[in-house]
């Protein structure tokens, strides 16, 4: 089957999208779009953006049914070669979506293109109808200038690619792989030292799984003037989409980049190869429900930051800082007392990423980067470490192209540990329970002679009285074991703070209304700032960790 996307109207945001396919007399042919796509456990509902889908053979219209909300059927009555045309309206610019304008056409075919039942395992060719002097970015295979091909289904739902004339690319070597840098968008950093340090970073990475089985892998940059930052994994390439680019000159801000291109890049191992079973092949028709987040995130982020500071990129103070931003963000929420991370993982399809109802849920990326690392430490402290189990999992999971679950991952972790017993607690405690995390990792980290020390957020009533709320003085977060929880709402408005030896008064206003609340001072501290501090040392196991 081939597909030939165009843009008639660049203005307009919409591409037009042709799909020939060879079809037997009588064959029934379900095109199925996605529902969602993969790195992103939530229903997107590309139909959405579709409009005006026909189906021509001979240049006959061909009758079709729509069956459901992504879902159309057509009856191929002769055989020969049939054309489904449509248009998509690409105006969404993150990592996952599609965006085309005067500059530039971006695709995740993810979005856009049609599983057709009982034909998943042909060969697809691509063409891009676009100007002669644009270049394109992607994984696909490149037959011609602007022509490219897929083996499957699947390979072409994880390849997107961007094609523009603006298109910059760089690269650089790994053993016998080819890494390719495209940037879409102005660039305010040394390409050099960039390029330095993404070779360090991917030779770090290798080592920790002992291969890297691709000739190529691109990392694909849309460089924005607005603020915005994202990734998404694919078994080939990555797309990042970081903004404003002018940030990049201040180092924080590169250091930012590069971290999602290390937890990206660790993508190709944990989740585009060593994939829960749910989601071994994708079915984007539909749901899957998977519990095994804190593997696929979790594991993820604490590698992505970790490896920073294994491969010389962070110092211990830099890594340590990324470390208690985790902690704070964790530590706004008491989701915890109510979700475990399994939990949430398995309500991604409900609410995983956007905030919820207060103190509902946790995140898989940072309760889970937590928890890896209280994993590591412990593993370490038996002579393994959770790049053992990793590696384990690379062997016997990712290469032979099996799916693992949750208590998988917990049986290799008990058996790189030999203690199926505290291996047991720990998960039922941590990652299928809801108890408090913090001693835990508290212990893990002294055993570094790595402290957590707490201290109150500035300028804010959060510490002493548990509100948090926005620059406006609008309430945005109440403790719920405070005071005040008892007294004040969320989006109340603060609009004078009275304080004497024992009370706090606040005059609010509550949806139009007047209000005044007392709050009695207690002894108890409520949101505070956690910090980590490095002491000196010359720790063996905080050494092996740091290697």
């Amino acid at each position: 089957m081939h597909y030939k996307i165009s843009q008639n109207i660049p203005t307009s945001q919409y591409i037009q999208v042709e799909l020939k396919l060879d079809c037997q007399a009588g064959e029934v042919v379900s095109l199925q779009l996605p529902a969602w796509r993969p790195g992103r456990y939530e229903l997107a509902n590309y139909a959405q953006n579709i409009r005006k889908i026909t189906i021509f053979s001979q240049d006959r219209l061909v009758p079709m049914q729509k069956l459901s909300k992504d879902l159309w059927v057509f009856r191929a009555e002769q055989p020969g070669e049939y054309m489904v045309e449509y248009e998509y309206y690409a105006a969404q610019m993150d990592a996952g979506g599609c965006w085309a304008d005067t500059e530039q056409v971006y695709v995740n075919f993810s979005n856009i293109a049609f599983a057709i039942e009982g034909r998943s395992h042909e060969e697809i060719t691509v063409a891009i109808e676009v100007p002669e002097n644009y270049q394109v970015a992607t994984s696909l295979v490149q037959l011609t200038h602007l022509k490219f091909w897929a083996f499957d289904y699947q390979q072409l739902i994880d390849s997107p690619f961007i094609a523009s004339a603006s298109l910059q690319h760089e690269s650089y070597q790994v053993e016998n792989s080819t890494f390719h840098l495209w940037f879409m968008g102005d660039i305010y950093f040394d390409m050099a030292s960039l390029i330095e340090v993404f070779r360090t970073l991917t030779n770090r990475q290798i080592a920790a799984f002992g291969e890297f089985p691709a000739e190529n892998y691109h990392f694909i940059f849309q460089l924005l003037p607005y603020t915005h930052y994202h990734g998404v994994e694919h078994k080939f390439s990555t797309v990042i989409t970081y903004g404003p680019a002018a940030s990049l000159t201040d180092p924080n801000e590169l250091s930012e980049l590069i971290g999602v291109s290390s937890h990206e890049l660790y993508h190709f191992w944990n989740v585009c190869r060593i994939r829960p079973a749910v989601i071994l092949p994708y079915d984007l028709s539909k749901e899957a429900y998977l519990q095994e987040g804190v593997v696929a995130e979790g594991v993820t982020t604490y590698f992505g930051d970790m490896y920073l500071l294994r491969s010389g990129f962070f110092s211990l103070s830099q890594y340590l800082a990324e470390i208690a931003k985790r902690l704070n963000r964790e530590g706004l929420s008491q989701g915890w007392k109510h979700q475990s991370i399994a939990e949430s993982s398995f309500d991604l399809w409900l609410d995983g990423y956007k905030p919820g109802i207060p103190d509902k849920k946790v995140s898989i990326y940072n309760r889970g980067a937590l928890i890896s690392l209280c994993l590591d430490v412990y593993l370490m402290q038996r002579h393994s470490s959770l790049e053992d189990v990793m590696k384990y999992m690379w062997r016997e999971y990712g290469r032979q192209e099996k799916g693992y679950s949750l208590v998988t991952f917990q049986s290799l972790v008990a058996q790189c540990a030999g203690d199926i017993s505290f291996v047991s607690t720990f998960f039922q405690k941590f990652i299928f329970g809801t108890e408090d995390l913090l001693p835990t990792l508290r212990k893990f980290l002294r055993d570094l002679d790595i402290v957590i020390r707490t201290e109150n957020i500035p300028n804010s009533l959060g510490t002493p009285f548990g509100i948090l709320a926005d620059d406006s003085g609008k309430i945005t977060q109440l403790h719920p074991d405070a005071p005040a929880y008892l007294h004040l709402m969320r989006g109340d408005q603060i609009n004078k703070k009275d304080f004497t030896a024992q009370l706090l008064e606040l005059h609010i206003t509550r949806n139009g209304k007047p209000l005044s609340i007392k709050l009695p001072k207690t002894d108890r501290p409520y949101f505070e700032n956690y910090v980590l501090i490095g002491e000196a040392s010359n720790n063996p196991l905080r050494n092996q960790w740091m290697r």
